[in-house]
C-alpha cells in the first residue's frame, strides 16, 4: 500500500516563533529548519519533517534506525519513504517498496532549462502541449522522483534516461530499454505531484493530511 502524506504550510507557524510543532521533531532536523532565513521555507522544511515523524511513529520505527545511502537517501529496514516540498506543501510518501516523489508549485516554465537539460522528445512534448508550464512541471516532477526512486543522486544528468507520456500511460526509459517503476502524476491547487514506485499504485490512495 502506497500512502501519500500533505501539510499545507500555509496552516503552520513559523517554527522560529512557535516551537510547538518544530519540538517534536528530533535536534537535528531542527537545526536544519531554523537555518533558512525566510518563514516559508522554514515552514516548508517543518512540514517535510512532520511527514516524516509521522510515518515513522505509524510504523513504530525510531529515528535512530534511519541510516542512509551512498547518495543521501534515507533507508529503514520496514517501510521505505520519501519527501519533498515547493509552495504551499510539502508532500511525503511511503510505501513497503522503493519509492520517490516530488511537487513543484507551477509557475512560468523554464523552456531554457528543458532545451539544456531534457531529452529533445521531452522538449518537443513541452513546446507543442496546450499548456507548456503543466507540461514542464509534469516532466520535471516526474523526472526529480524518478532519480528519488532508484537512489541515484540529484546529480543524475536529467538527460540520460527518458519519460514518455503517452494518453493513458508514462514510462521510462535509459537506454532504449523501459525501467520496471510505475509513475503516478496529479495535479492540485497549482502544483505538480509525481511518484515513482516499483510496485503498480492501487486504485485507492491513502491520503494523511497533517
Amino acid at each position: 500500500m502506497i500512502k501519500l502524506y500533505l501539510a499545507d504550510i500555509s496552516v503552520l507557524c513559523d517554527p522560529l516563533n512557535d516551537n510547538g510543532k518544530i519540538s517534536l521533531l528530533p535536534q537535528e532536523r531542527q537545526i536544519k529548519i531554523l537555518r533558512y532565513k525566510l518563514a516559508d521555507d522554514r515552514k516548508r522544511s517543518l512540514g517535510a519533517g512532520l511527514i516524516i515523524n509521522k510515518i515513522l511513529n505509524e510504523n513504530n520505527i525510531d529515528i535512530n534506525s534511519i541510516y542512509y545511502g551512498s547518495n543521501g537517501k534515507p533507508y529503514v529496514d520496514k517501510i521505505f519513504f520519501n519527501a519533498a516540498h515547493s509552495g504551499n506543501f510539502a508532500f511525503g510518501v511511503s510505501s513497503d517498496k522503493e519509492i520517490g516523489c516530488d511537487v513543484e508549485m507551477i509557475k512560468k516554465p523554464r523552456l531554457d532549462v528543458a532545451k539544456r537539460f531534457f531529452t529533445e522528445s521531452e522538449y518537443n512534448y513541452i513546446i507543442h502541449s496546450e499548456n507548456t508550464s503543466n507540461a514542464f512541471y509534469k516532466l520535471w516532477t516526474i523526472k526529480e522522483s524518478y532519480i528519488k526512486q532508484s537512489g541515484k543522486g540529484l546529480r543524475t544528468p536529467l538527460n540520460s534516461f527518458e519519460i514518455n507520456i503517452n494518453k493513458d500511460t508514462i514510462t521510462v526509459s535509459e537506454n532504449n530499454k523501459e525501467k520496471n517503476c510505475y509513475i503516478t502524476h496529479f495535479e492540485f491547487k497549482n502544483h505538480s505531484f509525481a511518484i515513482c514506485s516499483i510496485e503498480e499504485p492501487p486504485l485507492e490512495i491513502e491520503f494523511n493530511y497533517l
